[in-house]
């Protein structure tokens, strides 16, 4: 580190944990994280994880087995007390080779591995290939509660905003969290000088400027760790002077990172801002084991553009950080209650709010019933549902009911067709619930898209939103709401809602599993699969509105916001122009977190063409709903969880994923034989609901 006085006898001010909470959570929009080993480390002893320095050397000691040669890796860690790390992989270096020191990070991390239904059919083996596969193993990974809540915060990232993460870390937790928690995320990864500046992709860019667990060697030694490097300097640089730096688990390495950053600071010239957290609550700790870096970001302490926070246990403060901009994200005011008083199925003023936003109210709601003859009105019996689906939380744990890429539905009209509710086609929402449940089948999902067989599905204001936006003769329909509320599961229904569309070919995409990278190679895909509706290939948007003008397309995008700006704006034109023009007989409804005007606004597209996208928004339980979740349930755990209603609407803020995860605890529990007081206990325990 370029500074080597020490941090003086000036006193410096920490703020708490709770000031940090408050301005983190006042401009989430505006942040890039610098997470190090802390974040995705094990939170406790005992559980799986990327091991700490001990548990890393001890990889190394392993290399060792002969007794001369352990004995002088001993005298070399010796030599070095306080800085042991990097003395064992400078010993490593000089007395095997860099493969040797890339394979025992690729050991360490895969002691964060932990079990999943791919784990059998996946190897752990150190090949590049190998790691690949485990990477998108996303079940097959432990993440720490710092790392699974960082994931969270990202995933509910704007759409126009580019969340990044810059890390000395080599592991892929980040990554990993991030597309768990059902966003997106790409990766960076340098072991020399280079710009990232050229790198494009969708979602959280994650920079590893120490290099990747098996993409890039990886960097440990002050040699490596000190190199120039000016191109990602100036990389570096231009990221942090944009954004707040938040710094969590990170010391402070003498590495690039730390030596750009120190010149900014000193130099004056860019307006930088930094939240730097350290862990120990002891002021004059901090001080003492951080003397050298205070005393190089002193210039900027002294004019308000470093703050230092102390007392900041990542594995605490991160989960609390989620759960608070989770709250944060109130919906949209001014939105157009159909169904409210005034407004009626029908009535041509339930569909000019100023908003263009269709919400329907619990007194609105009616049923959405499935067509009497399956087989001749449903497109998903016909094998002409095309469903590509991805890897996010709405997708990532769905239960295996697909053959062939064709989801099936169920016959006849019972509880399926109002997704498990127990209700038959017709029937009020208001009747009572039938379980109806084979025993020892849980109901639940923790995780991923409600498959239409699926019994948990409830079926909310929004399914009315949506039959009445469609039944309205809206051409577009938005479905809009934060991750994991249930889009997926909505947009899996939506030819139910379509009565009118009966005979439709429907067409199901999931943009994440997209050439959303290249447009050439998209519109191939698009076209292709659009064909596959209607058993023909297509190649082009004639062949599309001639399909669709003999028979209607009922066409779905999901994750619609996982465009890329070059592939919008010569896909979304082009595609609106065509489904105006067949007015009608071609019927789009896409998903997004965000409201459209700031989808399309991250697109680059100003068009006023477009015209109007109406959206309905998908919000949490309303009691009623909740309460047919929770019907569901076997009767003691029912019969606890009625009591405990209190608690579950506080644990869950009545959003569905919580209330599913605590329903499968408890109908797992109940099965088990577990007493009515710890069912109990069940419910009022924060780990139930995840």
């Amino acid at each position: 580190m370029p500074a080597d006085s020490s941090a003086g006898s000036m006193a410096f001010e920490f703020g708490s944990d709770e000031d940090l909470l408050d301005r983190l959570s006042a401009r989430a929009q505006e942040l890039v994280y610098l997470v190090g080993s802390a974040v995705t480390a094990p939170s406790r002893a005992g559980e799986p994880g990327v091991p700490r320095v001990d548990g890393v050397i001890e990889l190394i000691r392993g290399e060792y087995q002969h007794p001369r040669e352990l004995q002088r890796f001993e005298a070399a860690l010796a030599k070095e007390p306080d800085n042991r790390y990097q003395a064992a992989f400078r010993h490593l270096l000089l007395t095997r080779d860099p493969d040797a020191a890339n394979a025992v990070i690729r050991r360490a991390v895969l002691l964060a591995r932990r079990p999943s239904s791919q784990s059998s059919t996946l190897s752990t083996a150190l090949d590049p290939e190998a790691c690949r596969a485990l990477e998108d193993d996303l079940e097959g990974w432990h993440l720490p509660p710092a790392a699974d809540a960082l994931g969270q915060v990202l995933a509910r990232a704007s759409a126009a905003t580019r969340p990044l993460v810059l890390t000395s870390n080599f592991d892929p937790l980040v990554s990993i969290s991030v597309r768990r928690a059902g966003g997106r995320a790409y990766t960076a990864a340098l072991h020399g000088d280079g710009s990232f500046s050229g790198v494009d992709g969708q979602g959280c860019l994650v920079v590893h400027f120490h290099g990747d667990w098996f993409r890039t060697d990886t960097l440990h030694t002050p040699a490596q760790l000190g190199q120039e490097r000016p191109k990602l300097a100036a990389s570096l640089a231009a990221l942090i002077s944009a954004r707040t730096l938040v710094v969590l688990g990170y010391s402070g390495w003498d590495d690039v990172f730390t030596r750009s950053l120190i010149a900014m600071v000193q130099g004056g010239l860019a307006p930088i801002k930094i939240a730097w957290a350290f862990y120990p609550e002891d002021e004059a700790a901090i001080v003492r084991g951080s003397s050298r870096l205070l005393a190089a970001l002193r210039p900027g302490i002294d004019r308000a553009r470093v703050a230092l926070y102390k007392g900041i246990d990542a594995h605490v403060f991160l989960p609390r950080l989620a759960e608070r901009m989770a709250e944060s994200r109130a919906p949209v005011s001014g939105a157009h209650h159909a169904g409210d008083s005034g407004a009626r199925p029908g009535d041509s003023g339930a569909r000019t709010s100023q908003s263009g936003l269709f919400f329907a109210g619990e007194s609105g709601l009616r049923p959405i019933v499935p067509p009497a003859d399956p087989d001749a009105a449903s497109s998903h019996t016909a094998g002409s549902i095309v469903a590509v689906l991805g890897t996010h939380a709405e997708a990532e744990c769905a239960p295996d009911n697909s053959a062939g890429g064709v989801l099936p539905v169920p016959q006849g009209t019972g509880s399926s067709g109002q997704g498990g509710t127990g209700m038959s086609a017709g029937t009020s929402p208001s009747v009572h619930v039938q379980t109806g449940m084979p025993p020892g089948i849980n109901p639940f999902q923790k995780a991923g898209m409600l498959g239409l067989s699926a019994p948990s599905y409830v079926a909310r204001a929004a399914d009315a939103a949506l039959a009445e936006a469609l039944e309205g003769g809206a051409h577009v329909v938005v479905v809009r709401g934060d991750f994991s509320i249930g889009k997926s599961s909505l947009l899996l229904r939506a030819d139910r809602a379509w009565p009118s569309g009966a005979g439709a070919a429907v067409c199901l995409l999931d943009l994440q599993m997209m050439r959303v990278d290249d447009v050439n190679l998209f519109l191939d895909e698009f076209f292709a699969e659009v064909g596959r509706a209607y058993g023909q290939g297509f190649k082009g948007w004639r062949e599309v509105q001639t399909a669709a003008a003999q028979r209607p397309l009922l066409l779905t995008l999901d994750e619609f916001g996982g465009l890329t700006p070059e592939v919008a704006q010569r896909f979304v034109p082009a595609l609106y122009r065509v489904v105006t023009q067949l007015t009608g007989a071609l019927r789009l409804v896409v998903t997004t977190r965000d409201p459209i005007a700031e989808v399309l606004a991250s697109f680059e597209l100003s068009n006023p063409n477009l015209g109007d996208w109406p959206e309905v928004e998908l919000r949490p339980f309303t009691e009623a709903e909740l309460g047919r979740l929770l019907a569901l349930l076997p009767p003691r755990a029912r019969a606890v969880a009625e009591a405990e209603r209190a608690t579950i609407r506080e644990r869950t803020k009545m959003l569905p994923k919580p209330a599913q995860c605590l329903c499968f605890n408890l109908w797992k529990d109940e099965s088990a034989g577990i007493g009515d007081a710890d069912l109990a206990a069940r419910v009022r325990k924060k780990e139930s609901y995840r």
